[in-house]
Formats: C-alpha cells, structure tokens, sequence
C-alpha cells in the first residue's frame, strides 16, 4: 500500500470516528475542501505542512497517519523537497513523538 493510500484510509477513519465533515476538517485546517476532497481520493499527496495542519486540526499526532517506519520513509520521499538528511531528522522526530505517546499511554 502506496503512503497516499494509507493516509486516505486513516484519514477517513479519524473523521468518522470524530463525527467532522470534510468541509469542517477543511475550515480548521486552513485548506481547502477541494483539497480535503482530492486527499480522501488518492489524487493527491500530502506535504509535510499539510499533514501537520491536518493532524493538528484533528488533535492528533502527525505520525497517526502513517502506519510503521517503512511507510515514514516511503511517504517522506514521495514529498521531494527534502534532503536525505531532513528525512532522517523526520524520521527521528516521528520515533520519538510515537515513543512519547506509548509512555503517556501507560
């Protein structure tokens, strides 16, 4: 499964699961519906930015969207603006974000 396609799915259940349209989750993410739209279609990636403003809006962490490192990587790369070396310090960041919600799960 392609970074793209998991972020659609996940992305779809966290608006079920919190009961926002796409229309809401659009206005608190400061985009677009069209774009929102575009995203739950596969049409689209999403940039690093966009991910950040639509986890925030939906209060959740970033990395929800993305389901094991191997797919970090994968989604990462498909955004080519960043060096190898940003993507490793995402990658760290990431790790230490979901190493951080495992703990205050405990």
């Amino acid at each position: 499964m392609e970074a793209k396609e998991l972020f659609s799915i996940r992305l779809k259940e966290l608006l079920k699961e919190k009961k926002i349209s796409q229309r809401e989750l659009a206005k608190k993410a400061n985009l677009s519906d069209a774009y929102i739209s575009q995203l739950l279609m596969v049409k689209k990636t999403s940039t690093i930015k966009v991910l950040k403003q639509i986890a925030d809006a939906l209060d959740v962490f970033p990395s929800y969207f993305i389901e094991n490192g191997a797919e970090v990587s994968i989604f990462l790369r498909e955004n080519k603006r960043l060096s190898g070396e940003d993507i490793k310090a995402v990658e760290a960041f990431i790790e230490f974000l979901m190493e951080k919600k495992e703990g205050e799960r405990r």
